[in-house]
């Protein structure tokens, strides 16, 4: 395949600023001595603009193309659009260019809308680690810009990293705080781990498909494939890399080339956020958000938008004094009102949290689920073994009591089945929502304009990993319940009128002979298999979707 590459390279001039969030899990950096000494020496001496330039123009030459080196480079015209990572423009980058503009446009200018609340911010870090401040754009293709993001793989926040990455890079994740909803934090971590990525391939293309795959599945495709580049491992007839790392660097590109111009593809009239600032206030732990909101004559939901690592309204009840975002400007407010609170006042009353086991459930993977220690669990379920399997139904301590209370699992067991799973809104409906291929609790909870810890909280889990075919019951305001019993009805009458099947590519097929044999639109068949292109290889599996009267 012929690429057409294009670089321009910008100066890295962008202000400090903000505020962002966490993201994904992947294999293990720090036992790598070497590594070790790279990172050392990123702390202590960081690439100038120049250095930048020069990785990037060096990045273009592996690829075959000619460098744009500084001497020949022209001045940047007064607004023209300028990117400080490798800029390429090919048939998968193109596809994804189309597929934002015309398959989710309007999920696609909400991202757009998001962007600006963390964008000063995150490219103030990413300059500070010395890295291309249009990275930023990884947390545009990994969650929208969104600090409440959690993908079928337990990754949270913008940046989505799994908890075994986050604590790696100085996260922390457990009962009270996911540090990976932290937008300043979790930047700085995304940050540590694409300076890591990028010391050991050289390439902020493998850089990015390493933070999607893992540092290994990358080192083990290079290896296998004889290969130096992104575009030679992810090339569509190799099958060792899934299709989201392959489809992650053009996602990339085609994102950061729409952000930095939307009005050219189409996203016009966007309502962009006002850049996120806050002041800080030193608070007691175990303080409630919602004590100290109404003390000070704010709204709740402006300290938890504010604070969205603190996973239960209120600091941890342990340790020393937690630094609280206040909204701008109203810091010696909140302190005022805050010192004049009693403790009896502001604690936040956590506690016993209690779950209810479902089938395969064992104290070892409800720990894990809960971010707990087994022995911790152990000692709040002194009645349970944890070597058996709970029985379906059983409910099960996993948090420990207000400081002062005793945990007895008998009382516990006579609460119902989860005090917490009623609806929070009196015109909300009761549905069921089936998971299908490709949900996830972020995108559930976005299509019905709920909170997706309200849908982990309804179905008796903390941590939810869904399996297709799943049922949740969810509380959904009246209007999107209407719509979901409409959408149900269309369903069925489409499965009603459509038979699909699976047809394996003979020898001397092609798409076009496939889509006349079977009386279909050739596009179509690229649209149900997802096919960028017109090759074809013998064995490979194509869905065919037919109406059953034709």
């Amino acid at each position: 395949m012929k690429f057409r590459h294009y670089l321009l390279i910008t100066p890295l001039v962008l202000a400090l600023a903000g505020c962002a969030t966490t993201g994904g899990e992947r294999a293990d950096l720090s036992d790598d001595p070497g590594l070790q000494s790279a990172q050392r020496t990123a702390q202590t001496s960081r690439p100038s603009k120049a250095e930048i330039q020069a990785r990037v123009v060096q990045e273009l030459m592996q690829l075959g193309e000619r460098d744009l080196t500084q001497a020949d480079a022209k001045p940047d015209a007064e607004g023209s659009v300028t990117y400080d990572i490798p800029i390429t423009i090919n048939d998968q980058v193109e596809y994804f260019i189309d597929y934002f503009q015309t398959k989710i446009p309007k999920r696609f200018r909400l991202y757009l809308s998001r962007s600006t609340r963390y964008e000063a911010m995150m490219r103030g870090v990413l300059k500070e680690h010395g890295l291309p401040e249009d990275l930023l754009y990884l947390a545009l293709i990994e969650s929208g810009f969104s600090c409440q993001a959690v993908s079928r793989a337990a990754a949270v926040g913008p940046w989505q990293f799994i908890k075994g990455t986050a604590t790696r890079f100085g996260l922390k994740v457990d009962y009270y705080v996911d540090e990976r909803q932290d937008p300043i934090k979790s930047t700085h971590a995304a940050a540590k781990y694409l300076r890591a990525l990028y010391d050991e391939f050289g390439s902020w293309y493998l850089a990015a498909a390493a933070y999607n795959a893992g540092e290994n599945k990358i080192r083990r495709a290079l290896s296998r494939y004889q290969a130096s580049d992104f575009w030679t491992i992810s090339h569509h007839q190799r099958d060792y890399l899934a299709n989201e790392t392959k489809e992650y660097v053009p996602r990339m590109i085609a994102a950061a080339l729409i952000a930095k111009e939307p009005a050219k593809y189409g996203f016009t009239d966007i309502e962009y956020e006002a850049p996120l600032v806050y002041d800080e206030v030193q608070v007691h732990p175990g303080v409630s958000l919602s004590a100290v909101a109404r003390a000070a004559g704010l709204a709740a939901s402006d300290l938890a938008n504010l604070n969205p690592e603190l996973k239960h309204g209120a600091t941890p009840p342990h340790g020393a004094m937690y630094t609280l975002r206040v909204p701008q400007g109203q810091a010696g407010r909140v302190a005022t009102a805050y010192a004049q609170l009693a403790p009896a006042e502001r604690n936040h009353r956590f506690g016993p949290a209690v779950v209810v086991a479902q089938k395969g459930d064992t104290l070892v993977s409800l720990a894990r689920a809960h971010h707990m220690s087994l022995p911790m669990l152990a000692s709040l379920n002194p009645r349970l073994n944890t070597k058996r399997p709970l029985r379906s139904g059983q409910r099960v301590v996993i948090s420990a009591p207000a400081r002062g209370e005793t945990v007895r699992l008998a009382s516990a067991s006579r609460q119902p089945a989860t005090a917490a799973l009623a609806p929070a809104a009196h015109n909300s409906r009761k549905i069921v929502h089936t998971v299908q291929k490709g949900d996830s609790l972020w995108a559930i909870a976005q299509t019905y304009n709920i909170d997706h810890k309200d849908i982990a909280r309804w179905n008796g889990e903390a941590d939810m990993d869904l399996q297709i075919g799943q049922q949740l019951v969810l509380y959904v305001p009246q209007a999107k319940a209407e719509a979901k019993v409409e959408t149900k009805i269309a369903s069925r009458v489409t499965r009603e009128q459509v038979s699909e099947f699976t047809y394996q590519v003979r020898k001397g097929d092609t798409l076009g002979a496939i889509a006349k044999r079977f009386n279909v639109n050739t596009g179509d068949l690229k649209r149900w298999n997802k096919l960028r292109g017109d090759n074809l290889s013998i064995g490979d599996k194509l869905t065919v979707r037919k109406e059953r009267n034709s």
